[in-house]
């Protein structure tokens, strides 16, 4: 049986700031989706938060970018969200919602959308029971997985998988997107396999703010996708900064995928450095969190979240997720990531500390910099 998993995440209001959605809110995500549980649209669902956004986690048989599920389903429950964020008087209500009407789907018109479309069969010698993972940003851009992707699917130091398990050591293809094209119907794309094209893979992903690991395929059975990843910029579509772009990602696993234990160990060893903070402004540590972890800390460090799904051959899920950074095992993790926060804010607003300079043109210093620069004048020497 065909089935589409979907995962679609947006800021669509908060408490007290850019903190988390309130439980009302959720509540009335929660609403809709049971009733199109019950209506037959969808197999089954849950709504997480990750910091300030709101994430619909749900399985169905309509294939990726559904109209019924995009428009009819998702942006309307994060509509009815984003009116009681504007009752209760909640920050950034509907903030995400960049279009009055999307058309077709919610691509570009605000939400991050991961979906794989793939076959569910009791009796796969490959394939026999299926379970996949939930990664939710919130404060960082959307190339925050860039680096987490690569070392698990290129890197045996960090995935002994992919030298012990025959069907992972066939390699991947990846699709890497160019999130600074703007044309009107088209992505640019580029597909390339590894290990024979890791390098250039890394020169892309190098890059996070303008490229994106978009999807990730299994060599061994090319028609599995196993990984789908949000890649859009929202300065991209509303012009200006209206955010940080959050990325969400499905990532499947186990049999002839990376396991869980390799798919999270990037995150305890690496701690990388993205772009993210308050105003989407400065480079900071990722901080793994607990799933419905509010942001309150200091310095707004660009939060991870991870949890774990079994599905039935109907679509069902398990009857509850596991938390994968709800550990004390991550403990650790998480006070180097503190300690590496402090130590770049220490910088302030100079140098490195400050995200690229592409970044900060959507932010008002732009404007500060063209005021000045009438004031410059020519010196002779």
């Amino acid at each position: 049986m065909q089935i589409t998993l979907s995962a679609i995440k947006a800021d669509v209001g908060s408490i007290g700031g850019h903190t988390r959605p309130s439980e009302e809110m959720l509540d009335a995500v929660g609403m809709l989706l049971q009733k199109n549980i019950d209506s037959g649209l969808l197999i089954d669902g849950t709504v997480t938060f990750t910091g300030d956004d709101i994430a619909i986690i749900f399985s169905h048989r309509h294939g990726v970018n559904n109209e019924k599920i995009h428009v009819d389903f998702a942006w309307e429950a994060f509509l009815a969200a984003a009116k009681v964020a504007e009752a209760q008087g909640n920050y950034g209500a509907g903030q995400d919602l960049l279009v009055d009407a999307p058309s077709g789907n919610v691509r570009g018109a605000g939400p991050g959308v991961a979906e794989i479309e793939f076959e569910l069969d009791a009796k796969s010698e490959y394939r026999p029971a299926e379970s996949f993972m939930i990664f939710a940003g919130d404060k960082c851009a959307p190339g925050a997985f860039n680096l987490p992707l690569y070392l698990t699917f290129t890197d045996p130091m960090h995935n002994g998988g992919l030298l012990l398990n025959p069907k992972m050591h066939l390699g991947w293809t990846f699709t890497i997107i160019d999130m600074d094209h703007k044309g009107e119907a088209d992505d640019r794309i580029i597909r390339l396999d590894v290990p024979e094209r890791s390098w250039d893979v890394a020169a892309l992903l190098q890059n996070p703010d303008r490229y994106a690991v978009e999807s990730i395929h299994s060599r061994y059975k090319p028609d599995e996708q196993v990984v789908s990843v949000a890649a859009t910029r929202l300065h991209n579509i509303a012009g200006k900064y209206t955010g940080k772009d959050d990325p969400i990602a499905i990532i499947r696993n186990q049999g002839i995928f990376p396991a869980p234990e390799e798919i999270v160990e990037p995150y305890a060893t690496v701690n990388q450095i993205i772009s993210g903070d308050a105003r989407g402004s400065h480079n900071m540590p990722q901080l793994p969190v607990p799933v419905n972890t509010a942001v309150t800390g200091p310095y707004c460090h660009p939060i991870i979240s991870a949890i774990g799904f079994s599905m039935n051959q109907e679509g069902k899920f398990a009857e509850r997720y596991v938390d994968f950074f709800d550990n004390q095992a991550w403990d650790y993790a998480r006070h180097l990531s503190q300690r590496r926060a402090v130590e770049i804010r220490r910088q302030g607003f100079f140098g490195i500390a400050m995200a690229q300079q592409t970044e900060i043109a959507y932010t008002g210093l732009v404007n500060t910099w063209e005021q000045l620069d009438d004031e410059f004048e020519l010196r002779k020497s």
